[in-house]
């Protein structure tokens, strides 16, 4: 039978230090060599998936996400390098060896390691791919702190480090992480900061942009092709001026001459989420580069912002739209205005004065009454499903036992682990280590079986289900009220568009 077989290839930044040996080039022409001197692979259909620049340590990586969609079918083989390649966290590489592709019937090679799953004992990984393992998450580990250490040392010395320079400057062509007046941008900071110390507020800053035509940052580093240089998406960019690229402006200490970095940090080597840290912690290197605005101008400028920032009165209590109305034609979140007839806008109607969005007004009351009687509607629906609350309880059932069966893998994981750590640290003999990693297999493998005939009843479950039954709607049945916890738990988003159309996206198959 004919195989497709998938070569995938990474290299990330701390690989590419080590030279050519680690280059994507370097693992394709190996990568080809060997299926070219195997018989066993003549004819068969071969497919590249690489991840360029993407760290080993997790599998949030497009290439190898596409790779492992496919996996099963129509990809029988996946061919690495070794075993880095495809990843460097212990736990996930045993995962996807013992588990995942030998259920899907995936053929797994590492062509410098020498490990053919077809050729291995069991389903368990062999002593010597844990071990490997092992010391490429160590590795990853240590080179991340170095590199994060080496960092912190050039923020503290100024050096820039980003991609791309912050609006109004760009990157110096003579100096090695330095910035430069960008002169276009920089005089657009500089009105941006007089308008506000004038008492201008932002929103109104925004509407006299635009109306000149000026190019907004994004606009901005389209036209002079560095927008793709950023390499992530910025929630909200847009391409004019809004309130809040004004705000950010104007906020940004930077222009007058400082750098401040590690604002955010990374919670652990293996995560790609940061978290918050404090003012006192962060780097802040003083006279680094020409400064665009003096010190008194941005501080001046802070007062008028402060005055004009919206305060939410101590115990006010959450509006219950909040985020999930949004403009059909600009997709921004509109904005409450409380009246005597409180009512909905798109804030893009305050910065352009030709957008279409000026044309939304939606008022509460009409919105409430609507959206009332379309939940109510949805319910009816519902509750009119025969079958409903037996498939609710069975799918109920089936979770219950899915997740008992997971506590016991997860058991096995950890006892694995602590197992192969008594061997490595000598507390237990080869053989004895040998010997209960033969019976963990065993007892992995039933339970496996279980968990796996327990995922596939799930899906014929939620196939013939509503995603949200009856047993879940029931308690709105005679809801004649909307609450926060309805709406989050319903409604996915609504959006708005011109003579107060609204169209609702639930948390539900209709």
């Amino acid at each position: 039978m004919m195989e497709t077989i998938a070569l995938y290839m990474r290299i990330s930044s701390e690989d590419a230090n080590e030279g050519e040996s680690f280059s994507i080039s370097h693992q394709r022409d190996l990568l080809y060599h060997f299926i070219k001197s195997r018989r066993e692979f003549d004819g068969c259909t071969v497919m590249e998936f690489l991840d360029d620049g993407y760290t080993g340590t997790n599998f949030d990586r497009p290439g190898v996400q596409k790779m492992l969609s496919m996996a099963g079918n129509p990809i029988q083989c996946i061919i690495v390098k070794d075993f880095s390649r495809f990843g460097r966290n212990l736990i996930d590489v045993g995962d996807y060896l013992d588990q995942i592709f030998p259920f899907l019937g995936v053929r797994f090679i590492a062509v410098n390691e020498n490990y053919d799953s077809k050729n291995s004992i069991g389903s368990s990984v062999s002593l010597d791919v844990s071990l490997k393992a092992m010391v490429y998450e160590m590795y990853s580990r240590d080179i991340s702190e170095k590199i994060r250490c080496m960092q912190q040392a050039k923020m503290k010395k100024g050096e820039y480090l980003c991609a791309i320079a912050f609006y109004g400057y760009k990157r110096s062509q003579t100096r090695k992480n330095s910035l430069e007046i960008d002169g276009q941008a920089a005089g657009i900071v500089r009105r941006i900061f007089q308008m506000a110390v004038d008492g201008m507020e932002p929103t109104r800053i925004a509407l006299k942009l635009n109306t000149e035509g000026i190019p907004a940052p994004l606009a901005y580093r389209r036209a002079n092709h560095t927008d793709g240089l950023r390499g992530w998406k910025v929630a909200g960019d847009t391409a004019y001026w809004t309130r809040e690229n004004v705000k950010r402006i104007i906020s940004d200490e930077r222009y007058t001459g400082c750098l401040i970095g590690r604002k955010r940090t990374r919670v652990d080597v293996s995560k790609t989420w940061t978290t918050q840290v404090p003012k006192e912690e962060w780097i802040v290197a003083r006279d680094t580069h020409e400064a665009i605005v003096s010190k008194e101008t941005y501080e001046q400028a802070q007062k008028v912002l402060k005055k004009y920032a919206k305060k939410r009165k101590p115990g006010k209590p959450t509006q219950r739209f909040r985020g999930l109305l949004k403009c059909a034609v600009c997709g921004r979140t509109l904005t409450r205005t409380i009246c005597k007839d409180t009512y909905f806008s798109c804030p893009t109607r305050k910065v352009l004065s030709d957008s279409q969005c000026r044309q939304l007004h939606l008022k509460e009351k009409d919105l409430e009454a609507a959206l009332l009687a379309s939940i109510q509607s949805q319910i009816r629906l519902l509750m009119q499903t025969e079958t409903a609350d037996r498939k609710g309880e069975s799918l109920a059932a089936t979770e219950k036992e899915i997740q008992d069966c997971q506590a016991v893998i997860n058991r096995h994981k950890a006892k694995q682990v602590a197992t192969f750590e008594d061997y490595a640290e000598g507390r237990i003999t080869r053989q004895e280590y040998l010997s209960r990693k033969e019976e963990m297999a065993r007892q992995h493998e039933e339970v496996t079986a279980i968990y796996t005939e327990l995922i596939a009843k799930r899906a014929e479950l939620q196939q013939a289900s509503d995603n949200l039954g009856k047993a879940d709607l029931g308690r709105y049945a005679c809801a004649n009220e909307l609450t926060r916890e309805l709406l989050v738990e319903l409604v996915k988003e609504i959006r708005v568009s011109g003579e107060d159309t609204l169209e609702i996206m639930w948390n539900f198959r209709e």
